[in-house]
């Protein structure tokens, strides 16, 4: 009997563990090691945000979904790995053998470890729900990060509050609005920002944060009662610190394979990993979803000593951004779309995804 275990309930991991659904192998043990006992997917975070999705629409429970399917669950955090011995040690000092092992843990927010304190942290994604029905009720909320978590959660956040005669929440961003989609989706959805009177501030950075307020790099001051920073993924400590190989921000180092660029047992996928050939590539639930056949492919592979495939990702892909009050923008490369069709279409592609893994157990 192998072992694979999957660290990690992430979009790749979901899909190998509908593909073992599917087809289960007696001679693999599958299993699933999670901090939580459930997996949020961000891509409803803007409509929990705004109140469209209730709490169940949003998350899929690993440890029901494990026991219908024949995998073992343990809720545990993963703090070290020995590729030599091929063993995992969880938080409480619990040790898992592997024959092949997948990590697929997301990344956390950035942020400067002087203003921690003062921010309240949705990485890892369970975090996500008790603090933002805080955080949309606050006095004066702001979003620090101009990208396109930052940038949805401003405009869900601004349209929950704006019916109940709320301040509005306050955007901050070091460059222009969804600046990694281009010129055109930025003048696109700083427009939409200023035609819903979202208050948005580009090319500033926050450098102080104090119980009361933050300091923007331009010296002026703002009131804050809540700030969420979103700024950017920064990699978990677990692979730099067991020594695994990794890339100069901290990300697991992977082949085109999804493999670690050293043990050919550690596979890693999403935004935990940093492909070899792809350095740049976007950390995106986009990717993620796409390596997860190729993922659960390549696990199988390995433990039959055959061929390994290759991922590579598309150059561009759709991409649909929530704006509030039943409207989204939807872009592909330069053309975008912007309306209640949009979100009608996010609303249909985020609960197919969705009820393929909740079906599973419900």
């Amino acid at each position: 009997m192998k072992i694979i275990v999957l660290a990690g309930g992430g979009h790749a991991h979901l899909h190998c563990l509908a593909q073992f659904a599917k087809k289960p192998r007696e001679d693999v043990q599958l299993v699933l090691i999670s901090p939580a006992p459930y997996q949020y997917y961000s891509g409803m975070f803007s409509g929990f945000t705004e109140g469209v999705y209730g709490l169940d629409d949003i998350r899929i429970d690993l440890n029901q979904l494990a026991k219908k399917i024949g995998v073992a669950f343990y809720q545990d955090t993963i703090c070290s790995i020995d590729p030599k011995s091929r063993t995992l040690t969880g938080q409480q000092g619990v040790t898992y053998s592997y024959d092949a092992v997948s990590f697929d843990i997301g990344s956390q927010a950035d942020i400067p470890e002087a203003l921690k304190k003062y921010i309240s942290p949705i990485k890892p994604n369970y975090h996500f729900p008790e603090q933002l029905l805080k955080f949309r009720e606050s006095a004066n909320p702001v979003i620090v990060g101009g990208g396109a978590s930052g940038v949805e959660l401003a405009f869900s956040t601004h349209a929950w509050r704006m019916p109940r005669q709320f301040s509005a929440a306050l955007l901050f961003s070091s460059g222009a609005l969804l600046s990694a989609h281009g010129a055109a989706a930025s003048k696109k959805v700083e427009a939409i920002a200023r035609k819903k009177a979202l208050p948005f501030f580009t090319d500033i950075t926050i450098e102080q944060i104090d119980e009361m307020s933050v300091t923007a790099s331009n010296g002026d001051s703002y009131p804050q009662s809540g700030v969420l920073w979103l700024t950017g993924p920064k990699s978990s400590a677990l692979f730099e610190h067991s020594g695994m190989p990794v890339d100069r921000a901290g990300f697991l180092a992977v082949k085109e394979t999804l493999q670690s660029t050293r043990y050919p047992e550690v596979f890693g996928a999403g935004d935990c990993v940093s492909i070899d050939r792809y350095p740049d590539l976007a950390k995106n639930g986009v990717y993620a979803v796409r390596q997860g056949p190729v993922l659960w492919d390549n696990l199988l592979h390995f433990l039959d000593g055959e061929q390994l495939a290759s991922f590579i990702p598309q150059k561009r892909y759709v991409a649909i951004l929530s704006t509030g009050g039943g409207e989204a923008l939807l872009t592909y490369g330069k053309w975008s779309m912007h309306g209640k069709s949009a979100w009608k279409l996010k609303q249909l592609i985020d609960r197919k995804f969705m009820k393929q893994y909740q079906d599973l157990y419900r």
